[in-house]
């Protein structure tokens, strides 16, 4: 029952109110009671249950015209009697939650009258079914109320779920202050006081943004999430290393900008935190953690790539084929799709990699599409085509495009082998290190600009890539590859730059060796998701699941690997996670097992142990990342203790 879930809230919430802050939260509108998170979704289904099995009694009385057993009458009124009850201490713990969070007041308690009052209309047409199966209750109005119900007790878990959201901004809203603060700061001993409430602050968030990832519906939005933590974890390192070069060298251009060029990489990751949890609705703040206009959306799921165009003109031409039809409107959509189709299929076409043999198929098929289009869309007298030409046409239409995606997919998996198989990266750093280190200037400049080409040529690939993606979640992931390689090349040259002036410098040294680390984490992100590409787009289940930034990957060595062989040990030294009671439920049952947090920090009861065990494994990572923090630190210490 609801109210199972809801005796889990006080735990959440009981806590100090929520300080009024710069934090902004979607407006709520009671006319729109979308439900984005699989908790919410998962509270309600035991209320629905219950509603369900009230209203099948008085339904199946009407049906048969039979009356009901004892037996039947007594479970169908302790199911009114039940819910009633439920509703009560429901609303109880929406109440405190309102008292805690006067934003949410008047909205909670508007909620919270509307499904006590819902509920007790609930329990007195339960009596009524059950005391005279014969009384005029219609079952229309039992339904009304039914639905009275649902929706207030899901308005009240949407306002509770904005407390939430808040509390993830207002973790944002703390290391965005500590960035500024790292930022204004020029002695080593500050920076050090700053940077220690900083990882405090990034493991607080660490934990908050990942119960909202495992909790959202969306597998865009997840997959958004997940990228975004990924970053911000990553950029901690190099934010510390490019933070104590430039302290250490503050009259070095290069190693200002560099360390500059990770606060906005930052700043852009907490943006991308902010517009998950709120689902893309930031309404007064549109650039909340930074001032530019980033260069490209921020939100890069919605981008249009090749196939999503071939998509949306294989959509359009099946509806073509119900109405047998192309009106005027339809032939100019269709026609505007199919250009836009020919514009992203410049990436492949236009590219210096791409074999001539390959292009000439692409424009072949290009062709084809367009010969076919034109048939499809030539008017005659009655604006309509025959059925049976329109059905031949349409067909054909549809093999030209699934031909053209093939052939697209056969391109970018060719080039990606191609450029993994070839692994240039470590020679091209390697020797751009070693030059940096002996003071050869002219080696510097010359690796240099070979990796500035590489790694055009790396993201020419990741935007391939994200053209051939098929789902939501590959489509995040192979744009945000690109975009993570197009921001990291330039940075890892000022590393070596910044060597290069200072070839004694041991933390210009550093600094280059995590820079480089970092692109190597890169490369392995563009291979796993080439291969979850390939593995989609022939139709097969991926075996392996996203491996986490703080797990050892092959390739990939350093403070990931001294973090992961101890988290075994730390997985039992950090804080336990909330155990679920086996309280009995109203129905009799006991409580389901808990995930998330807060007012929804409920889970299905069809045993789906995949939620739980991703949970189970982000807390280990989160575990791995605050023990990385901890020896920052502790260094960090160290060196001011050194000084």
């Amino acid at each position: 029952m609801a109210t199972s879930s809801m005796s889990s809230l006080t735990s959440s919430y009981h806590t100090t109110a929520l300080p009024s802050s710069n934090s902004v939260v979607p407006p709520f509108d009671a006319r729109n009671l979308e439900i984005k998170t699989k908790s919410i979704e998962q509270t309600l289904i035991p209320l629905v249950t219950q509603i369900t099995t009230l209203v099948n009694y008085k339904e199946s009385y009407l049906t048969s015209g039979k009356p009901k057993s004892e037996r039947a009458m007594r479970a169908a009124l302790k199911i009114g009697s039940a819910v009633e009850a439920a509703i009560e201490r429901f609303v109880c713990v929406g109440e405190t939650i309102a008292d805690e969070n006067s934003d949410i007041q008047p909205e909670m308690y508007d909620a919270c009258t509307e499904a006590r009052l819902a509920g007790a209309s609930m329990a007195n047409l339960s009596c009524a079914c059950t005391d005279d199966p014969n009384s005029v209750v219609d079952k229309a109005v039992l339904v009304r109320a039914s639905r009275q119900l649902l929706s207030s007790v899901t308005r009240v878990l949407l306002l509770a779920d904005r407390v939430l959201v808040k509390q993830v901004l207002r973790a944002e809203d703390k290391i965005a202050f500590s960035l500024s603060r790292l930022e204004s700061t020029r002695s080593f001993n500050d920076f050090v006081k700053v940077f220690a409430v900083f990882g405090g602050e990034m493991v607080e968030l660490a934990h908050r943004s990942g119960d909202r990832q495992h909790d959202l519906k969306s597998e865009k939005r997840k997959a958004q999430m997940s990228i975004a933590r990924t970053a911000l974890e990553r950029l901690t390192m190099l934010l510390l290393t490019s933070s104590k070069t430039y302290l250490r060298h503050p009259d070095c251009d290069s190693a200002l900008q560099c360390r500059d060029g990770v606060f906005y990489q930052m700043k852009l990751s907490l943006e991308l935190i902010a517009i998950c949890v709120c689902d893309g609705i930031l309404t007064t703040e549109k650039n909340r953690y930074i001032q530019d206009e980033p260069d490209m959306p921020i939100d890069i799921a919605l981008q249009l790539t090749a196939n999503a165009a071939i998509k949306q003109l294989t959509e359009m031409l099946e509806m073509i084929r119900m109405t047998v039809r192309v009106g005027a409107g339809v032939r100019e959509r269709i026609v505007s799709a199919l250009d836009a189709l020919c514009q992203l299929t410049q990436d492949f076409t236009d590219s210096a990699y791409t074999p001539h043999h390959q292009r000439e198929q692409i424009l072949d098929f290009l062709e084809e599409c367009r010969f076919e289009m034109t048939n499809l869309i030539q008017p005659d007298e009655n604006e309509q085509l025959a059925a049976s030409g329109l059905e031949v046409t349409v067909e054909r239409l549809n093999r030209r495009l699934k031909d053209l995606s093939k052939q697209l997919q056969i391109v970018a998996m060719e080039q990606i082998s191609e450029v993994l198989r070839a692994n240039e990266d470590q020679v091209l750093l390697s020797s751009m290190k070693a030059c940096a280190v002996s003071g050869d200037i002219d080696g510097v400049e010359k690796y240099m600009h070979k990796f500035r080409e590489h790694a055009d040529h790396m993201q020419e690939v990741c935007r391939l890539l994200h053209h051939i993606s098929i789902t939501d979640a590959l489509h995040v992931h192979t744009g945000h590859v690109e975009r993570n390689m197009r921001a990291l090349a330039p940075l890892t040259i000022l590393a070596g730059r910044t060597l290069c002036v200072h070839p004694s410098s041991r933390i210009a040294r550093e600094n280059l060796e995590v820079f480089c680390d970092t692109w190597g984490q890169a490369v392995n992100d563009l291979s796993r998701v080439a291969k979850e590409s390939d593995v989609a787009a022939n139709g097969r289940v991926a075996a392996e699941k996203q491996a986490y930034m703080s797990l050892p990957r092959p390739g990939v060595s350093g403070v990931n690997s001294q973090a992961s062989s101890v988290c075994r040990r730390i997985k039992h030294a950090g804080n336990s996670s909330d155990s679920s009671s086996n309280e009995l439920l109203p129905n009799g049952g006991r409580r389901p097992k808990q995930v998330g947090m807060g007012p929804t920090r409920v889970v299905s009861q069809t045993g789906d142990e995949e939620s739980s065990d991703d949970e189970r494994t982000d807390k280990q990572e989160i575990e791995a990342f605050q023990y990385r923090i901890s020896l920052i630190i502790d260094d960090l210490q160290s060196d001011v203790e050194g000084r």
